[in-house]
């Protein structure tokens, strides 16, 4: 057959081929490489097309196309590095072509030589089989468990294209320097059907290899859905048994309390300990669900003696290790009852908590120890180390290297419900949110040691009580509250708070008390029979027309930060999360009774200037939604540098001080900037009290006045109005 007819044939296969694909990019384009893969066939299809015009002047039919061809060749090999992921150097490339392209354009041009220019074509082919040969054999082992029939069939086209440029080679013997390409011989004619069908062959392997990347991925995903459900059931089965410790503990000392007469010292003990495990299981609900979300939320703060709090572990998991016949008893090392440090008490308890359980269900018998050592004190800094040392069989090398893993269980033959898996994932990623990290040590036959440390900050001042004060306060209260549980506890709360107080059972009866009576604090459940607490409230509550004068304060059992700031955005007083202590409850209506004026309020709240710079500097969403959550996020702040005073931590307070005026100064919030380095001066140098609720009302004012100002500047805006009266 004519070699020129062959190579005809070769560009039409080529552009069959670049179509297939272009669509099998357009369907694997998130797979690497595929996109490389398109460009080679493309330019190849062009090279091949140039080719086969051979009346053309030789610039267009032989330098062009060949040039063309390489450029398609280096992308092929890039594409199959990518694919398998496999890092290679280039460097072998630039160097063929610096030394190739002169090459050829002399043989073609200056000593027309077709032998020396098929020479160096067959090294660009050659480079290019060889970078993919390689890269397959990098990325996927020969013969490995992973090499399928897709590997095989790019492997062989590689080799097959090899192949037979290495045969053109070694017959150039038969050749003269004037040849060409479409030269009458059977060397050409065996070249070109050869090469008229490897582009299908490569091609058609590449389009193979994708498929079986796909097809893997959907295996994958598949097992991973598979061993998602596997472990929800796990999930829950482990977080059932967690949540039985502190109800084993709430049932036991119900039960022991029954059984006590006429003792109120004992009653009282056995009392705190069912309601410090109660809230212990609130705790953990909560931050299990901070994890389901991937979360971690630093809880606030507060001053806690460590000596009381593993005294109230103790006698929270004394029940289950006297169960199991063994003893349970605190070790403390360089700490004294009446140190005091500022720490996270929630997620502390709760990983002290989980680590001891564990323990316990580890240990056959023996002795369970909670160690804290206590190093000596720098300046208000103090380093604690906290250890739950057991006696149990202990852990191999194999098992210490996964027991943090989610849902792993150390013994296969034991039940789920006895693993730890939880309860040690759970404690990890809580102290790494502390930046402190769970470390282990166990030697089998010997026992256990789990371990970390937390930098702790010391307060000289005495713990105050966590009593509130049982004078009533002048309120009249509406619960709207459907449980008729809740509402005999949240009674038996107000009757020693409040002067007045009604139940309403639903939104409709809240409606009917609002109009009939004066309220000047409602409770509000967020979920109710005849609808949502905060939907009523964002949508309903203004018709009734009491705003200016009832406050709400909501209530749920929903642990989500995010219903908090949803109820504070929407202009609620506080959001209480059930169970609701006392202390809190009555530190909420107590907010109710902060005076309205105040000595610190000032005619101008605003600098104009100021604000219209920011508002000049940012945009109009970002500045509304930053505006959205100032209030709250001053009085929160104003709330904690009161806490930290209270503690004699001043340093700190000054520091948070300074932060804020820094902000309200760039809002153009000059009064209450000034205000603030009014109370930074008294904390400095005056025993004068600050008079923290009115500075934190001064800020809602002012952020208030903030609010109106960008409304009128969003108003501007949107009727292109060039005069606007903007004094504040």
């Amino acid at each position: 057959m004519d070699p020129k007819v062959l190579i005809q044939v070769t560009a039409i296969t080529t552009v069959i081929c670049s179509v297939f694909m272009a669509v099998n990019w357009c369907i694997n384009k998130a797979l690497p490489g595929t996109r490389d893969w398109l460009i080679f066939i493309v330019l190849t299809a062009i090279g091949c097309g140039l080719l086969a015009a051979y009346s053309l002047p030789i610039t267009v039919s032989i330098f062009i196309p060949n040039l063309t061809i390489a450029f398609g060749l280096f992308y092929l090999a890039r594409g199959v590095d990518a694919f398998f992921s496999v890092k290679s150097s280039y460097m072998p490339w630039y160097i063929l072509a610096t030394l190739g392209i002169p090459s050829f354009t002399y043989f073609l041009y200056v000593d027309f030589n077709f032998i020396a220019r098929v020479a160096i074509n067959y090294l660009v082919w050659a480079m290019a089989m060889i970078y993919c040969l390689r890269a397959l054999n990098k990325g996927q082992k020969l013969l490995s468990k992973e090499f399928n029939v897709a590997h095989w069939a790019f492997g062989l086209s590689c080799l097959s294209l090899l192949a037979v440029f290495t045969f053109r080679v070694v017959m150039l013997g038969g050749y003269s320097v004037t040849d060409s390409l479409v030269s009458a011989n059977w060397v050409n004619q065996f070249f070109a059907v050869t090469v008229s069908t490897m582009p299908l062959l490569l091609c058609f392997s590449l389009c193979l290899l994708c498929s079986g990347r796909r097809e893997k991925e959907l295996y994958l995903l598949k097992t991973a859905a598979e061993h998602s459900a596997q472990v929800k059931g796990q999930f829950l089965t482990l977080l059932s048994h967690e949540l039985r410790t502190p109800l084993n503990a709430i049932v036991g000392h119900a039960e022991s309390l029954k059984k006590v007469p006429r003792e109120p010292n004992r009653h009282a003990e056995l009392c705190d300990v069912i309601v410090h495990a109660a809230m212990s299981m609130s705790d953990l609900a909560n931050q299990v669900l901070l994890q389901a979300k991937g979360e971690y939320a630093a809880q606030n703060r507060v001053p806690v003696s460590l000596y009381s709090l593993s005294q109230e572990l103790i006698r929270l998991l004394q029940p289950l290790a006297l169960a199991k016949g063994l003893n349970l008893r605190v070790e403390v090392k360089g700490l004294y009852p009446q140190d005091v440090h500022v720490i996270e008490q929630d997620t502390l308890s709760l990983v002290l908590r989980n680590l001891l359980s564990n323990a316990i269900k580890y240990t056959d018998k023996g002795v369970i120890t909670l160690i804290l050592e206590g190093t000596s004190r720098d300046e208000d800094k103090q380093t604690i180390r906290f250890a739950i040392k057991d006696t149990g069989k202990g852990l191999t090398e194999g098992q210490m290297e996964k027991i943090f893993e989610p849902f792993v269980t150390l013994n296969n033959e034991q039940s789920i419900s006895q693993s730890a898996g939880f309860g040690l994932a759970l404690c990890k990623q809580l102290l790494q949110g502390l930046d402190s990290e769970l470390n282990v040590d166990s030697k089998l036959g010997t026992g256990t040691v789990f371990s970390f440390e937390l930098d702790c900050q010391c307060s000289d001042s005495p713990l105050q009580s966590t009593e509130f004060n049982t004078e009533k306060l002048a309120l009249n209260v509406l619960v709207v509250e459907d449980n008729a549980m809740n509402i005999d506890v949240i009674s038996t709360y107000l009757n020693d708070m409040v002067s007045e107080f009604s139940i309403a059972k639903c939104l409709a009866e809240a409606e009917v008390a609002l109009l009939e009576h004066n309220f000047d604090i409602v409770l509000l459940d967020m979920r109710l029979p005849d609808g949502n607490g905060l939907e009523w409230f964002k949508e309903g509550f203004n018709e009734i027309g009491f705003t200016s004068s009832v406050k709400v304060v909501a209530l749920t059992g929903d642990g989500d930060p995010e219903l908090k700031r949803r109820c504070l955005r929407a202009g609620m007083q506080d959001c209480l999360t059930k169970p609701v202590l006392p202390s809190r409850l009555y530190a909420s209506l107590e907010c109710a009774t902060v005076k309205t004026t105040s000595r610190l309020e000032c005619k101008t709240l605003i600098d104009q200037s100021r604000f219209m710079d920011l508002a000049n500097r940012e945009s109009s969403g970002v500045l509304a939604t930053k505006l959205m959550y100032l209030a709250d996020r001053f009085e929160y702040e104003i709330a904690q540098i009161k806490g930290l005073t209270e503690l004699n931590v001043t340093d700190l307070a000054i520091d948070k001080l300074a932060y804020i005026e820094n902000e309200a100064l760039e809002l153009g919030m000059v009064n209450f900037a000034e205000l603030v380095q009014a109370a930074t001066v008294q904390l400095s140098y005056s025993e004068e009290q600050v008079d923290w609720d009115a500075l934190a009302l001064l800020a809602r004012r002012s952020v208030e006045r903030l609010l109106e100002l960008h409304a009128q500047i969003s108003t501007l805006e949107s009727v292109s109005n060039p005069v606007v009266n903007l004094s504040a």
